[in-house]
């Protein structure tokens, strides 16, 4: 047997004019490929509403006329080939056709396009990497045909010649609205009956490569990490799918890779989460998160370094995360998170100094993030500052209107505003692009502290808890606290860029939350710090009020006047926070849009490290600072985005047509 098959999609590309008109016959050549078709229909029914034009459809278009799907990607939209012979995946030794310790299973499959041997490995059994060979030369597109069986498929992949591998997520979480913890606690109950084809990368094979196979194993229980109760996450591989591109497609993704405009897009990792369900133990796991980001539009990482008096990096003013402190903890991940960072401790490394290289070696500026609000927490949570600020200085506590102690440390003490900017002091000492302060998180860090009552009282002759929490002079006193921290961060930094020989200080970023109103009623005068140069770029969280992070963002344009107006003509960038983590490509497309043409420049995305599994929501979302190109979108109907499958008939002896419940 010999199951190395290829098929043909037909459609040609003409002379290129410019690069819209590029992608709008790409667009059209695709629409018309045999196999394009076969994804109009299978997204039909998904995407019908997206997929029919009326009212927002350009000019002279009929309403009710059908808009082909857009493709996943820009390039590679000619002929594939279909690589499904994986039994040819070496060692041989460590293929089996029957479900063995240690051993990858291989599965003779039929489906629509193609037909092979693919490669599966399952929940219970650790598999040894494997090696599969590409004797293909020239620039390709590279996907991967997965699909799921009772969890969400995940594969490891790198070529031979490369370090860092990339993790593919085969998931429906913004279809289903499927909450992000399931993916993380593995809890994601997920079957196809078909494979789903995940765009990877463009790349120029040289002929003798080899792309690298690994399963995801993350280890849960002591001793040996291959052992029985580990967590193995299952793989179903079908195919390699190669795309070769054109002349002219090499063209012009060498000239986007070089433009500067569309990198808009900032993204962020909280130095916890993917640790704790992946459990890092290499430099290059922390390499991993990184690699998405690799030519895409993201400009930006802002990578957590820590959150009130615990630390992310080796730190002799707070306490690294290893919550050696605990005796015991509730959660599985919180464990697992501690013990990864002592491992990197005990290893001599610096997990944030790797994280900012690699995002300087990927084309990343690499900006330090900090919760300004993390000094306690409630349980489960309540021992992860055990012994720190919080239990040194019950002095510094927040209280409220009556006096009773509240469950946070308050700015209104020089004691707590000097142990933060002493933190960040260090931070500045990495050769960082910039600096964040998170507001987002655990507000308020002002209530009605004695340093405040008094204050106010030596100024306006009244005791502030006898007035509304509105009342414009107490508003004005709380932020008068914030803004003159903020003051003393800038001369700190100041101070540091003059001792470090910098051109200048380092940026400043703030996120924030929803409205003026909100903002300022937490203490956070946005006006003043952008009329006084105090930050460099402004990020509210969401348009919602209270924080949550479950409700979408800025689903209505006009909620961002504020912020566009208040920065504009200003030094200060602005950047809206796209929420929730999970949302579908063509919702990406359509809020993106929206929020260009009301004049914003920037897009952040909190979690960026729970978006980017390769899937088509990713695909989308990393090309959203092609302004262009949202434009294009818009005029041509606001297509759906393709969901490229591909139907499964046969898999070894099972047709699957037969398929029943029990």
């Amino acid at each position: 047997m010999n199951p190395h098959p290829s098929s043909h999609e037909s459609g040609s590309v003409g002379p290129r004019k410019t690069r819209r008109e590029f992608v709008k016959r790409s667009l059209l050549a695709c629409a018309s490929a045999t196999v394009a078709k076969d994804l109009a229909a299978a997204s039909a029914g998904a995407a019908s509403a997206g997929a029919t034009s009326a009212a927002s459809g350009p000019a002279g278009q009929g309403a009710g006329a059908r808009v082909p799907p857009d493709p996943v990607t820009p390039y590679g939209l000619g002929p594939p080939i279909y690589l499904a012979d994986l039994d040819r995946c070496q060692p041989a030794s460590v293929l089996a056709t029957k479900w063995r310790p240690n051993r990858w299973k291989v599965l003779p499959f039929e489906a629509a396009q193609v037909k092979g041997v693919m490669l599966t490995a399952g929940q219970n059994t650790a598999v040894p990497d494997v090696e599969y060979s590409l004797p293909q030369k020239g620039w390709h597109a590279i996907h991967f045909g997965l699909m799921s069986k009772y969890w969400e498929s995940r594969l490891q992949v790198r070529l031979k010649r490369d370090r860092v591998f990339s993790l593919l997520t085969h998931h429906n979480m913004a279809d289903a609205k499927v909450n992000r913890r399931d993916i993380e606690y593995s809890a994601h109950g997920h079957t196809t009956t078909h494979f789903d084809e995940m765009f990877w990368k463009y790349v120029r094979l040289e002929g003798n490569d080899a792309l690298v196979f690994r399963q995801l194993q993350v280890q849960v229980a002591p001793g040996d990490p291959r052992a029985v109760g580990n967590r193995f996450m299952p793989c179903w591989l079908g195919y390699v799918k190669l795309v070769p591109l054109t002349d002219e497609e090499v063209r012009a993704l060498t000239a986007d890779r070089e433009r500067r405009d569309t990198r808009r897009l900032f993204a962020t990792n909280d130095a916890f989460g993917s640790l704790s369900w992946l459990h890092f133990t290499a430099a290059d796991d922390i390499r991993r998160e990184i690699e998405p980001y690799r030519d895409t539009d993201f400009s930006r990482m802002y990578w957590e370094a820590g959150m009130g008096d615990v630390t992310y990096f080796p730190s002799k003013v707070g306490s690294l995360l290893t919550f050696e402190w605990m005796e015991d903890h509730y959660r599985t991940q919180d464990r697992i998170v501690g013990q990864t960072y002592a491992d990197f401790r005990a290893k001599g490394v610096d997990p944030f100094r790797v994280a900012l290289d690699y995002c300087h070696e990927v084309g990343l500026e690499f900006h330090a993030a900090y919760r300004v609000a993390g000094f306690y927490f409630p349980a489960p949570e309540d021992e992860w500052n055990s012994g720190g600020l919080y239990h040194r200085h019950p002095e510094w506590r927040g209280r409220d209107r009556q006096g009773r102690p509240t469950p946070r440390l308050s700015y209104a003490f020089p004691g707590v505003r000097e142990f933060v900017l002493g933190l960040l002091r260090e931070l500045a000492g990495y050769p960082l692009d910039g600096v964040c302060l998170l507001y987002n998180r655990r507000l308020p860090v002002l209530e009605y502290e004695a340093p405040l009552i008094d204050s106010f009282k030596a100024r306006h002759g009244v005791d502030p808890r006898t007035l509304a929490e509105s009342d414009p002079r107490w508003l004005a006193h709380k932020a008068g606290v914030l803004t003159d921290f903020m003051r003393a961060l800038q001369a700190l930094l100041r101070e540091e860029s003059r001792r470090q020989n910098r051109a200048r200080p380092l940026p400043v970023t703030v996120v924030v939350v929803s409205s003026e109103q909100e903002n300022y009623s937490y203490g956070l005068d946005l006006k003043t710090w952008v009329a006084e140069g105090l930050i460099d770029t402004l990020v509210p969280y969401s348009s919602e009020a209270g924080i949550n992070s479950n409700l979408t963002s800025w689903e209505d344009p006009r909620a961002a006047e504020y912020f566009i107006r208040l920065t504009r003509g200003t030094s200060c960038k602005l950047a809206l926070n796209l929420m929730p983590r999970q949302i579908t490509p063509e919702d990406y497309k359509r809020r993106a849009h929206a929020l260009y043409e009301a004049g914003v420049d920037h897009l952040y995305f909190w979690d960026t490290h729970h978006r980017n599994f390769f899937d088509r929501s990713w695909s989308t979302l990393s090309r959203l600072g092609h302004k262009d190109e949202l434009v294009d979108w818009a005029a041509r109907g606001r297509p759906p985005v393709a969901r490229p499958e591909v139907k499964l008939s046969k898999i070894a002896d099972w047709d699957l047509s037969y398929g029943t419940p029990g």
